[in-house]
């Protein structure tokens, strides 16, 4: 043996679990697996398919520096590149079906590799250049309700199927020897600006390979990636992703394997349906399949007229923003616009909607300012109703009845409010009788607050009488302070509670009843009590009683 060997030998001892015994098996170190539509992110899918019928196609060049590395232990040797280098060809081709789908192939060609002398895992000579990859099939189907169309925006879902044929030279560690298979989800959100974000993930069925004492098994691949546009017009892009594979096997003591690298580079969806990228990366170290430093280029041909070829062209021009309404006009010219104007072909005030002043009840108090658009007003009224109306079961009268203090005398101030009750009694003729209450404060005594009270309805009733109402219609009842309207501990509870009130009562079948104060009536009928003018007699602007 010459003396040059023998450091190899014994790291080929050192490596190697069965010193002499067969060599490790080898398995497929390329960890970028490209896709080969357009617009997917390089390795991480995007879930919209190709449009139909639509097909793509081109090369992706890649180059990996020391995709496989061993690392003995003790480290007196250093590192040893098994494959210290790799230029590698992916052939791809896809064709998009129904909008929902698409299928696809990739032929991966080793064009070039080299390394340092496999002695250390049984072999002579360096690792094998030019030799074919794993051939592998892929598809994608968009999720129902996830499918995002080509020129829109928001999220989409997908699911992919890669399946790859032993095809590739396992020696070369450009195969598994084996067919996998390998399912996956594709989510991700387009931004109305153009970004996308894309987030992969899934399960790889891969044989069981151990080679230098590490498990190389089933994995679950995984990928997150973007697109920003920096020049959206001219097709220009930047494009990020980080991807890798978890390993599900391991040996006891063994570290995980998880092969990854961050990649960026540049993209140009160019007018003449060539899609170009570029760029590179490094790998995590933590695999024996992570590359040092990655380089990647691809053209992605899309024949021009195509429905792929149109959404390329939609991205890179969108369609301008929809422009904002028209601001609201005003036909009428009455200041009142859009929709807050319930009238816009006839002019009307802001307060009524934009809609013309109605007078229903013709008083010249407008609707919406009358508080009783169907009564009109009168000559005496006030915000558009009568001195006195009816409403229900009273005859509502809009000023108090106002007496001199301590009497039953009616002060002419009045006159037109009791008026105004005989003119609705006269104009509803179906009232068969009211009663005129009269109500105290609660100053003096319960006697004498009921006499006054009595007292007072009674003139009320001979003023209606005199002013042409049938006596036959007509009541009175004093309940002097026992229905208080406010408190009487106040001067304005006191004011509120001194008042005649007019009650309707419910018509009656056969002879009315008697009046509740009929005795005093009979009495009043005989003498009716002096009324007093103010020139008379001028009572206090607040009358007590």
């Amino acid at each position: 043996m010459k003396p040059s060997h023998l450091p190899l030998l014994l790291l080929a001892l050192g490596l190697s679990t069965t010193a002499s015994a067969q060599p490790d098996t080898r398995f497929n170190v390329q960890l970028f697996r490209p896709s080969g539509a357009p617009q997917d992110l390089v390795v991480v899918m995007q879930s919209r398919p190709l449009s139909h019928l639509s097909v793509a196609g081109g090369p992706y060049f890649s180059y990996s520096l020391n995709p496989l590395t061993l690392v003995p232990e003790g480290g007196d040797l250093g590192k040893i590149s098994l494959v210290g280098n790799r230029l590698q060809l992916d052939a791809m081709a896809s064709v998009g079906l129904f909008d929902w789908a698409e299928v696809g192939v990739d032929m991966p060609l080793i064009l070039a590799q080299g390394g340092q002398n496999l002695e250390v895992i049984g072999t002579e000579g360096s690792v094998e250049s030019f030799v074919l990859g794993d051939l592998r099939l892929t598809g994608k189907v968009a999720i129902p309700g996830l499918r995002r169309p080509a020129e829109g925006k928001g999220f989409g879902a997908a699911l992919t199927l890669n399946v790859s044929f032993p095809t590739g030279a396992q020696d070369a560690f450009a195969g598994d020897g084996e067919m996998t298979w390998a399912p996956g989800l594709v989510l991700d959100y387009r931004f109305g600006n153009g970004i996308l974000l894309a987030l992969n993930g899934g399960f790889w069925k891969r044989p069981d390979h151990v080679f230098n004492g590490a498990s190389v098994g089933d994995m679950m691949p995984f990928g997150v990636g973007t697109e920003v546009p920096l020049l959206r017009g001219s097709g220009i892009t930047a494009v990020g992703m980080v991807h890798g594979a978890v390993g599900l096997e391991k040996l006891p003591d063994e570290p995980r394997q998880v092969p990854a690298e961050l990649l960026l580079g540049l993209r140009w969806y160019s007018s003449t349906g060539l899609t170009f990228t570029f760029g590179g990366g490094a790998g995590c170290g933590c695999s024996l399949a992570s590359p040092t430093l990655s380089l990647f280029t691809s053209i992605i041909w899309v024949p021009a007229k195509t429905r792929e070829w149109e959404a390329l062209e939609r991205f890179k021009d969108p369609p301008e923003p929809t422009p904002p309404p028209p601001p609201p006009v005003d036909p009428d010219g009455d200041s009142v616009i859009g929709g807050g104007d319930l009238c816009p072909d006839v002019a009307g005030p802001v307060g009524n909607s934009g809609c013309p002043d109605t007078d229903r009840d013709g008083d010249a108090v407008v609707d919406r300012l009358d508080k009783c658009p169907d009564q009109p007003a009168g000559s005496r009224g006030r915000d558009g109703c009568p001195l006195a109306r009816r409403d229900g079961n009273k005859i509502v009268i809009l000023e108090q009845v106002n007496f001199a203090t301590d009497q039953d005398v009616i002060l002419s101030e009045s006159f037109p409010i009791l008026e105004e009750v005989a003119r609705v009694m006269n104009e509803n003729p179906e009232v068969d009788r009211i009663l005129v209450e009269g109500h105290t404060d609660a100053r003096a005594s319960d006697a004498y607050n009921l006499d006054l009270s009595k007292r007072r309805a009674a003139s009320v009733v001979r003023f209606l009488i005199e002013s042409g109402v049938a006596a036959e219609r007509l009541c009175s009842q004093g309940f002097g302070r026992s229905k208080p309207l406010a408190d009487n501990a106040t001067e304005e509870g006191m004011a509120l509670n001194r008042r005649v009130e007019f009650t309707i009562q419910p018509p009656s079948e056969g002879p009315r009843p008697p009046c509740p104060d009929e005795a005093l009536d009979k009495k009043l009928k005989r003498s009716r009590p002096k009324l007093l003018t103010p020139k008379e007699k001028a009572p206090a602007p607040a009358p007590k009683k």
